[in-house]
């Protein structure tokens, strides 16, 4: 490794120091889970337009099923009275029908699986943003908490800085002892 290479490693490394002591870690949670929320109501949006999409593709093929169904009783009709001109002409027109038919199922088709995907996509990341909200909210409560005890100036209890020793409760019996011996003999 070049020396250049190293000293911009420490450099990154000191404004990413710098830059960490600045940051106000609560704004950042909240401005976290603002981004997702904006995330997830984007996506949201999307799981709409694609039933907007899949409302208007499901329109045209029933009618273009319609218009199949109408080139059937022209087509029987063509047969009936012996006129293959107009029968090969509504056969053309049928056959075309059928074939933008299947193409528009095969698209109506992909855009319900993907519809389906992003929706339970979606739902994975709602659950899971209540989940980090649920615990930014605890977080940010206790760092508020924190704080206070900070600005009044009353300690923070934790179970071992105020953990009490055998030896120092013996100690303490003795100099009671020693108290007491004393009080009584002076009484």
């Amino acid at each position: 490794m070049g020396i250049m290479a190293r000293i911009v490693r420490i450099w990154k490394a000191d404004i990413h120091g710098f830059m960490d002591r600045f940051e106000d870690k609560d704004r950042l949670l909240r401005q976290y889970l603002r981004e997702m929320e904006n995330c997830l109501h984007q996506k949201g949006t999307q799981v709409q337009e694609l039933e907007k999409r899949a409302g208007i593709l499901e329109a045209d093929l029933k009618a273009r099923e319609h218009e199949i169904g109408k080139l059937e009783k022209d087509l029987a009709t063509a047969l009936r009275t012996k006129k293959d001109t107009i029968a090969r002409l509504v056969l053309r027109r049928h056959i075309t029908q059928q074939k933008q038919c299947e193409h528009v199922q095969h698209q109506y088709q992909c855009l319900l699986d993907e519809q389906k995907q992003l929706s339970e996509h979606l739902e994975d990341q709602c659950f899971r943003y209540e989940i980090l909200k649920v615990k930014a909210d605890r977080f940010l409560h206790s760092s508020g908490q924190k704080t206070d005890r900070e600005r009044f100036g009353l300690l923070d209890e934790k179970p071992d800085v105020w953990a009490v020793d055998d030896d120092e409760i013996e100690i303490e019996l003795i100099r009671r002892k020693e108290q007491f011996a004393d009080n009584g003999a002076a009484a």
